[in-house]
């Protein structure tokens, strides 16, 4: 196959790196680090991506109360072809492509990303943190600058952090957004009572950041700071084994943005595990999106909405009384039920639909076991109703874990945009199989290889969206099926 064509000096360059000698660690900073290096194909019908990614993660406790941080990957397209730049190259709309990491660099130049660096410095009950960093449950995780904590009693701790929000449009345009007045900070409070079974978290953050409204349909050009104040509320409860459930709500300003509720727990006598949870949102995109950015606003629904799920989990081992060549049998379900708050807010961001997952897990003698699923989605209003069905086939060694699955997808759905209806159809079925050599207890290589076979059609109405946008007549995208390759080779490395 001509498009599968593989540049190897790149590759073996940082297969290199990863495999060759590393320098001595003295035992007494109990240095934890691992590197790991990445290379990605994906080839088939007109359609070519080929990259290669390097990742560290460091940490270096040194002088008692000091550590050290790195986290930071190094992305490289070989071929100039990318899946995430719309309309750049043929490859760049082919559907079964999407949803992959893609080094997204179609320049082929070398891109280095720092996820975190940050000096931490730690006493009993005070800490600080300087540098990059990501602090946990707060809506925008990622910033430069200075995180505080305390803990005046056992039970209380307190927190603080202030800085620069970061942004990968940095990359092309540093300038702009580090002059632009950006800036975050927050705080908040864990409590911790009755022997950990009760615990409240509180969380506060501000973010004024730059926004650009250009790229909402139907607002005029504009860029701007917008500020925003949000509140997040968690109480969990465990009084027993059996059962731990939890509330939590999410606040815009003073305006309620998210509520949800959750039950779970592990029932011992019954080898069964279960699960309930709650969610709603009050906030329609449109109310978001003039407060945070675009990318920020689409991480949720589009209007407000309703879901509630149950799921279960049951062991037959003692009901079967499994010996001999069956060891274990498990069954697992799902079910989950969204709809919007009101009827007239259904839209493609906010379907309503019924979706549940039938799971079994059959392990035999050997260290042999069989996973097989279903998972279908039905949908009301608008036709968009998904099937899955996917099994995969395991054995362990001592060092080595071989996976043979394949899955079947068939999605057939409509998206309303206002006035224009979109009709699609996709189907993929996937073979492929998973490797993992554990070569040392320091040093790992993964192996995944995959075969798809791939269809899909798209038909749009001509009626015109708004007088912003207007849709040309369209014919079948793809009207004949389509056959892809990928391999995905990863080595890691941790000392």
């Amino acid at each position: 196959m001509s498009a599968m064509r593989i540049r190897f000096a790149p590759v073996l360059l940082l297969f290199l790196a990863v495999l060759g000698p590393l320098p001595p660690c003295a035992g007494a900073l109990d240095l934890q680090a691992r590197v790991e290096t990445r290379y990605q194909l994906q080839a088939g019908d007109g359609a070519l991506d080929n990259d290669v990614f390097l990742y560290h993660f460091l940490e270096l406790p040194f002088l008692k109360r000091f550590t050290f941080g790195w986290n930071g990957g190094l992305r490289k397209d070989l071929d100039g072809t990318t899946d995430s730049v719309p309309g750049a190259t043929p490859e760049a709309t082919d559907i079964a492509l999407r949803g992959l990491p893609d080094a997204v660099n179609p320049d082929q130049t070398l891109e280095y990303r720092i996820y975190s660096a940050y000096l931490r410095f730690e006493l009993e009950r005070f800490g600080v943190l300087a540098g990059r960093y990501n602090p946990r449950d707060y809506e925008w995780s990622q910033f430069d600058g200075l995180l505080l904590w305390a803990t005046p009693i056992d039970r209380l701790r307190l927190e603080a952090f202030g800085g620069k929000p970061w942004h990968y449009g940095y990359l092309s345009d540093f300038g702009s957004y580090w002059g632009a007045g950006e800036l975050v900070a927050g705080a908040g409070a864990d409590l911790s009572l009755l022997d950990d079974r009760l615990q409240l978290a509180l969380r506060y953050q501000y973010l004024r950041e730059l926004t650009h409204r250009e790229a909402l349909i139907g607002e005029p050009v504009d860029t701007y700071l917008s500020n925003d104040h949000l509140t997040k509320l968690r109480l969990s409860l465990a009084p027993t084994p059996w059962l731990e459930a939890g509330l939590s709500g999410k606040l815009l300003g003073l305006q309620p943005r998210v509520l949800e509720f959750w039950a779970s727990g592990y029932v011992e006598q019954w080898l069964a595990s279960y699960s309930l949870g709650f969610a709603t949102q009050f906030i329609d995109i449109a109310e978001l999106s003039d407060r945070l950015t675009l990318f920020s606003a689409l991480l949720g629904s589009s209007h407000p909405y309703l879901s509630v799920s149950a799921g279960v989990s049951k062991d037959f081992s003692d009901l079967l009384n499994l010996k001999g060549f069956f060891t274990a049998l498990q069954l697992e379900l799902n079910y989950e039920h969204r709809q919007p708050l009101a009827q007239a807010d259904r839209s493609m961001f906010n379907p309503q639909y019924d979706q549940a997952r039938v799971g079994l897990l059959l392990a035999l003698r050997g260290d042999w076991s069989l996973l097989v699923d279903y998972n279908f989605v039905v949908s009301t209003g608008l036709e968009n109703d998904l099937h899955a069905v996917g099994g995969e086939l395991a054995k362990k060694w001592e060092k080595i874990d071989v996976r043979l699955g394949s899955s079947f997808y068939a999605n057939r759905f409509q998206s309303d945009y206002t006035e224009t209806v979109f009709s699609d159809s996709f189907f993929s079925q996937e073979y492929y199989l998973k490797a993992k050599w554990r070569i040392t207890r320091a040093f790992d290589v993964s192996l995944r290889g995959a075969f798809e076979h791939t269809r899909v059609s798209s038909l749009t109405s001509l009626t015109k969206v708004n007088e912003f946008l207007v849709y040309e007549p369209m014919t079948e995208l793809f009207s004949e099926p389509r056959d892809y390759y990928r391999l995905d080779v990863r080595a890691g490395y941790r000392y």
